[in-house]
């Protein structure tokens, strides 16, 4: 493995953790808000008990990284457990460096943003905090018929509920859903920047002079699939081609050149993985 790649993980990793620490003691933590998962426990055992935060996060995940290990290969699970290290390290750091607590809709949205794209840089290199997401992979293997999506959302009411009855406070377990919401969306979008493209399907009587124009002018391969028009029972060859989101109005110019009549369709594919694209590994 090329130790570039590996120092990158390590960054990103690094990064991404400490903006997660970021956003739980600057805007959660302060605000009663347990945004689910393992560091939501932590936050209602912290502020109920005086439990430390780092300590818990870091138990917890352990004993969840000690029964799904086997779920992942050898670095994936080097870089996971590393992503639960860190994130423990940088919530005993950064905790009582600065705490917002003017307005819960704020630290609500706030803290899930910066929780998102602190799970989103770790996601997008494999790794993970541990949590939620491991304990979904467990049961998903286990109970075949329920879904990841499923098991998370499970567990993230589950302990959003649980902060809402230690609270005494249905507006805190409101914001904390919210603010879980926020995250969800936001890792969403960080883990797929800059990976995403098109995916360009093209109909066209031309489609050999468009291929080739294609082909020799972008270095993209083009795929051409058999299809039938319906409509007038007509035998049809449609070309399909992954650009980045640069190329894609090159691909229609080049198809205007040869054919303005073609029926041309662009769809939005979140990630490639592959020659020419971002490599499996």
């Amino acid at each position: 493995m090329r130790k570039k790649y590996v120092f990158a993980d390590i960054l990103a990793i690094s990064i991404g953790s400490l903006i997660l620490a970021l956003g739980i003691n600057f805007f959660l933590v302060p605000n009663n808000i347990a945004a689910g998962g393992v560091s939501g426990i932590a936050t209602v055992l912290f502020l109920k008990f005086g439990i430390s935060m780092a300590l818990t996060v870091f138990l917890l995940n352990g004993i969840i990284f000690a029964f799904g290990f086997k779920l992942l290969s050898g670095y994936e699970l080097i870089k996971s457990f590393a992503g639960t290290a860190m994130l423990s390290l940088f919530l005993e750091l950064t905790k009582g460096i600065y705490s917002y607590s003017e307005d819960l809709l704020i630290a609500a949205v706030f803290g899930g943003l910066l929780s998102g794209i602190g799970i989103g840089i770790t996601v997008s290199r494999g790794a993970s905090t541990g949590g939620s997401d491991m304990t979904a992979l467990m049961v998903s293997r286990k109970i075949k018929t329920v879904s990841i999506a499923a098991v998370i959302f499970v567990f993230d009411a589950v302990v959003i509920a649980v902060s809402g009855f230690a609270f005494e406070s249905v507006t805190a377990m409101l914001y904390a859903a919210l603010a879980v919401y926020v995250s969800a969306k936001t890792a969403d979008v960080v883990a797929v920047y800059g990976k995403s493209v098109k995916s360009v399907e093209i109909i066209s009587e031309k489609h050999e002079q468009i291929a080739e124009e294609i082909i020799r002018g972008l270095k993209r391969g083009v795929t051409g699939l058999y299809a039938k028009g319906l409509y007038k029972g007509q035998d049809k060859m449609m070309l399909m081609c992954i650009v980045s989101r640069r190329e894609l109005g090159r691909v229609l110019r080049i198809v205007k050149a040869f054919d303005k009549d073609a029926f041309v369709m662009v769809d939005d594919v979140k990630q490639v993985l592959g020659e020419g694209f971002e490599s499996i590994d």
